[in-house]
């Protein structure tokens, strides 16, 4: 939306062929070592879920301990020693135990749900994909890939080579298989076999994340980083260091990086490579990430550790649609990105009309931002642009929190009244469900038409978006619009609904608004990529661009 600021803005466009090589860019990363042991016999394997960190110790257990809530203390779930393999999702851990059965605690007991496994194992939700001895042919005797769904089990691959390294999301499975002399990609997307890379290195230890793949891949002289979505091979690293263990949470990859003496751990965020270790560890032992923080083992001088930290330049959560259930048709837009935030309060004015004020720029720390907060005017759609106008009205300041769950508190000093709210993540409600991995919830704007812009949130198989502009008086108004769209789709239609009797700043909530469907007309957005979508509303297209906070 420029929104606020007459500004300098920058657009960043994910290519589709060779994504370049790491940055000098360093993470600032705040570390907590959960275990520590001087003993060079023993060992640690991780597994990160949602809130929850895991690992084994050799000889002594597995354990756990809530990210959510660092006061707490270091629990032990089970005695299993000598665990190498480990998947953890959500508050859920499933591991190898020495008798080759798969273990699965669910938060409170353990059973045992598969018997003589082989190699890894990989755990989304209920759903454990697992690897077994093919023997009913004892000349050819190999290794298949299996899904253990809750009541039913699934071969998924049924050859006459090793199929190796599941990982699993929902019920789609990628691995790897050494369909030739080396080891090729294949990814079984719940109906059909795709077989993805025929190359002569090998493709090893892929990372599943809605529909999208990342694995390491032998260029002929050293290990790279590869990425799939639907399009073609990616290579994210090209260098002339090992880059091996991927892993893919929710568009972004963490990985490590080997340069012959140390070991470090690299994140890509979709579009730029971050350092985030600088410690030159003699070995990294094991690594998981979850989208908001890693947790990894390694050997760190004479002792072994295990660490875990949060990336500083992840949003947290913190980026979407917030609202308060009991006063439907007020709340927040909020974009946390790269340490700033840009947002929009929605509500309505002193007649009942949809209005709506705006703060953005460098948050105060992680979780806090402070900051002025600006009304607006600008031309009427449809006609002649000219630029909008601003005006300082009140402060806002602002606290996230996802302890114990996601909310957001914000306080504002307008027209001499203070004025204190505590919303929930709306589409938790209104759609549950997985962000679209193209991350295209945000703030989207024409820089033609700076001072109004859109806010997208698609998630669930649904997207819901507001349209920030002006009416035949000048004043700010907002439509809201809500529809289908599929995982991967590119096209989204439906119409502008139009908002009114709802409650203004400072007044107290007087009932639910009334929705005037298609007021507003209609809309289409075709996504050209994660960063620019064409829109067509009335008689008037719109190029968007992801908006940038300067």
């Amino acid at each position: 939306m420029g929104f606020l600021y007459r500004i300098f803005l920058i657009s960043i466009v994910v290519s589709s062929g060779m994504a370049g090589i790491p940055s000098d860019s360093q993470a600032e990363l705040d570390i907590t070592q959960l275990d520590h042991t001087n003993s060079p016999n023993e060992f640690f394997k991780v597994a990160l879920g949602s809130g929850y960190a895991f690992w084994s110790h050799y000889s002594k257990g597995i354990f756990m301990w809530k990210a959510t809530d660092p006061t707490d203390i270091v629990q032990r779930i089970a005695n299993d020693d000598d665990v190498l393999i480990l998947s953890a999702s959500g508050n859920k851990l499933a591991w190898i135990d020495d008798s080759n059965d798969i273990q699965l605690w669910d938060g409170n007991s353990t059973q045992e749900v598969e018997d003589d496994v082989i190699d890894t194992i990989s755990l989304y939700g209920d759903n454990i994909a697992f690897v077994e001895k093919d023997t009913e042919d004892f000349l050819r005797e190999d290794s298949e890939i299996f899904l253990r769904t809750p009541g039913k089990k699934l071969q998924v691959s049924n050859n006459n080579y090793d199929d190796l390294q599941p990982s699993v999301f929902e019920n789609r499975v990628a691995w790897v298989g050494k369909h030739d002399d080396n080891y090729d990609l294949f990814y079984w997307d719940g109906q059909h076999l795709n077989k993805l890379t025929d190359s002569d290195g090998d493709d090893l230890t892929p990372s599943l994340d809605h529909g999208a793949i990342a694995w390491t891949e032998w260029d002929g002289e050293d290990f790279e980083i590869m990425y799939w979505a639907g399009g073609q091979n990616i290579y994210i690293t090209d260098d002339n260091e090992d880059d091996i263990g991927p892993i893919l949470k929710d568009g972004s990859i963490v990985w490590i990086k080997a340069d012959g003496q140390c070991e470090d751990i690299y994140h890509w965020d979709g579009t730029n490579i971050t350092r985030l270790t600088d410690r030159c560890y003699e070995n990294i032992n094991s690594l998981d990430f979850n989208g908001k923080a890693i947790l990894w083992s390694a050997k760190d001088g004479s002792g072994r550790g295990v660490y875990y930290a949060e990336l500083s330049n992840t949003p947290r959560g913190f980026t979407g649609w917030w609202y308060d259930p009991n006063e439907p048709g007020t709340g927040l837009a909020t974009e946390v990105k790269d340490g700033k935030i840009y947002l929009a309060w929605f509500v309505f004015d002193g007649i009942g009309r949809t209005t709506w004020y705006s703060a953005g720029g460098k948050m105060t720390d992680k979780d806090n931002f402070s900051g002025d907060l600006y009304s607006w005017t600008g031309w009427t759609w449809g006609e002649t642009y000219f630029p909008p106008s601003s005006s300082v009205i009140g402060t806002i300041v602002v606290h996230f929190s996802n302890t114990p769950s996601d909310t957001v508190t914000f306080s504002t000093l307008l027209n001499g009244q203070v004025i204190t709210k505590t919303f929930h993540p709306f589409m938790a409600d209104f759609a549950p469900g997985p962000e679209d991995p193209r991350h295209i919830t945000g703030w989207w704007y024409d820089p033609s038409y700076n001072g109004m812009g859109f806010f997208l949130d698609a998630r669930g198989g649904e997207m819901a978006l507001a349209w920030y502009n002006y009416r035949e008086d000048h004043s700010a108004r907002w439509w809201t619009s809500h529809n289908m769209l599929a995982e991967g789709a590119t096209v989204y239609l439906g119409n502008l609904d139009d908002w009114t009797g709802g409650p203004c700043a400072t007044c107290p909530y007087n009932g639910q608004p009334t929705i005037s469907a298609g007021a507003g007309g209609t809309i289409s957005i075709e996504f050209q990529d994660a960063n620019h979508a064409d829109v067509i509303a009335g008689n008037v297209t719109m190029h968007l661009e992801r908006f940038e906070v300067p």
